[in-house]
C-alpha cells in the first residue's frame, strides 16, 4: 500500500496559524456533542525517569454533524514523554501519527506526531484564549481577532510555550508577551527560541510579576507544584493550563481554582478524573463537579463565556484524541491536494 509521509516541514507548509486554531475549535465543538466522536486513550509510566508512554485513537463525525458521516479518518497517535529531554536539548514528546481511510481502514499517511501534538495543544490554548478572554472575542472566521490589545503571560519557554506565542501573535492583537521559566530566569531572553526574536516579548521577574501584569495567563509546564497562585491574579484574568493532565500535576493552586467564577475544560468528565487542579479543587470543596463546563459551550455561544470583564475564568486542557484527529486529517487532505509529502510503498 502507498502511504504519504508528512514531516514537520510538510505539516507547517500545509497549514497556517488560522487553520491550526480552526481545527482545534472544531475538535472542542465535536467533543461537546454526544456521539460525534469515538475515541479511546491509554498511558502508562516507562522505566525512564518521569517517562510516560501513550496511545490515542479517534475518529470524528462529518462537518454536517451527522455521526454516521465521518469527518476524519481513524487517527492513531502513539508516543512517549520524557521531561528530562529538556535538559538534553531534545523534545519532551516524541510521537508518530497514523491516518487511516474512514471507509476501507487502510493506512494512508504517517505524520510527525511531535509536530501534531505541539500544534494541537498550543492551538487549543489559543482557541480557549479567544473564547474566554474579555479582550479577545471568539473568532468565527480566520484572521486577526478584533479584540483589544493586551498582555499575555506565558509560564514556560519550551516547544508548547513557543508555539502558543507564535499562534497568538499571528491571530490576536497582543500588545506584549511576558514569559518566565527557570531557564529564562538564569539566561534571560537568550533562552528563547530564535523564531520569537521579532515578537514583543519581555522576560518577567517572577511568576508573580507575570501574573500581576497579564490579562491572559497560559501555563505551558509539566509542573507538579503550582506556578500560579490565585492571590497574584488581576480581576478578569483568563488562566489556561495545559500541563496539569494528571492527578499529581498542579500548575495552579486551590486559591486560583476558588477564585474562578467559571471553570472550563476540553472534556469535563476527563478533567474530573485526571486533571490535577480540578481533582484537588473538587476534593477540597472549592469547586463543584457540575460547575466544570465544556469549552464547547462558550464556543457555541450557548451563554456568555463570562458574566462580565471582571470575572476570572480558568480553562484546563487535558488533550483529546479528537484534537489530533482533526488536525492530522486536515494536514493530510491539504498535503495530498497540494502534492506535498513523500509517498512510500510499505
Amino acid at each position: 500500500m502507498d502511504v504519504l509521509i508528512l514531516s514537520d516541514a510538510d505539516i507547517r507548509a500545509t497549514l497556517d496559524a488560522a487553520e491550526v486554531v480552526a481545527t482545534q475549535e472544531r475538535a472542542f465543538l465535536l467533543a461537546g456533542e454526544p456521539g460525534w466522536v469515538r475515541a479511546a486513550h491509554t498511558h502508562h509510566a516507562t522505566f525512564a525517569p518521569d517517562g510516560m508512554a501513550f496511545a490515542h485513537a479517534a475518529v470524528a463525525a462529518g462537518e454536517t454533524g451527522v455521526p454516521s458521516a465521518p469527518g476524519t479518518g481513524v487517527v492513531f497517535k502513539t508516543g512517549t514523554q520524557h521531561p528530562a529531554n529538556a535538559q538534553r536539548g531534545l523534545p519532551t514528546v516524541h510521537a508518530t501519527v497514523t491516518v487511516h481511510d474512514p471507509e476501507t481502514g487502510a493506512a494512508v499517511a504517517v505524520l510527525n506526531g511531535t509536530t501534531i501534538t505541539t500544534l494541537r495543544t498550543a492551538g487549543g490554548l489559543v482557541a480557549a484564549a479567544r473564547a474566554l478572554s474579555p479582550a479577545l472575542p471568539p473568532a468565527s472566521s480566520p484572521g486577526l481577532s478584533p479584540g483589544r490589545p493586551h498582555t499575555v503571560g506565558v509560564l514556560g519557554a519550551g516547544a508548547q510555550a513557543t508555539e502558543f506565542v507564535r499562534l497568538m501573535a499571528a491571530l490576536t492583537p497582543v500588545e506584549r508577551f511576558l514569559m518566565w521559566s527557570p531557564g529564562l530566569r538564569a539566561r534571560g531572553a537568550a533562552r528563547l527560541d530564535p523564531r520569537l526574536a521579532d515578537l514583543p516579548i519581555e522576560v518577567a521577574a517572577s511568576p508573580r510579576d507575570l501574573c500581576e501584569r497579564s490579562g491572559t495567563v497560559a501555563t505551558c509546564t509539566l509542573s507538579r507544584t503550582p506556578v500560579v497562585e490565585g492571590a497574584w491574579l488581576r480581576a478578569g484574568t483568563a488562566v489556561l493550563t495545559m500541563g496539569s493532565y494528571a492527578p499529581d500535576r498542579r500548575e495552579i493552586d486551590l486559591a486560583c481554582s476558588a477564585r474562578a467564577a467559571r471553570t472550563y475544560a476540553d472534556l469535563p468528565e476527563q478533567a474530573l478524573r485526571s486533571n490535577g487542579p480540578v481533582v484537588a479543587a473538587v476534593e477540597a470543596g472549592v469547586l463543584e463537579a457540575a460547575a466544570v463546563r465544556p469549552l464547547a459551550a462558550a464556543l457555541r455561544g450557548d451563554h456568555p463565556a463570562r458574566a462580565g470583564d471582571g470575572e476570572t475564568v480558568v480553562f484546563h486542557s487535558n488533550g483529546l484524541g479528537v484534537q489530533d484527529a482533526t488536525l492530522a486529517w486536515r494536514a493530510y487532505t491539504r498535503a495530498r491536494a497540494n502534492g506535498l509529502g513523500t509517498r512510500v510503498r510499505l
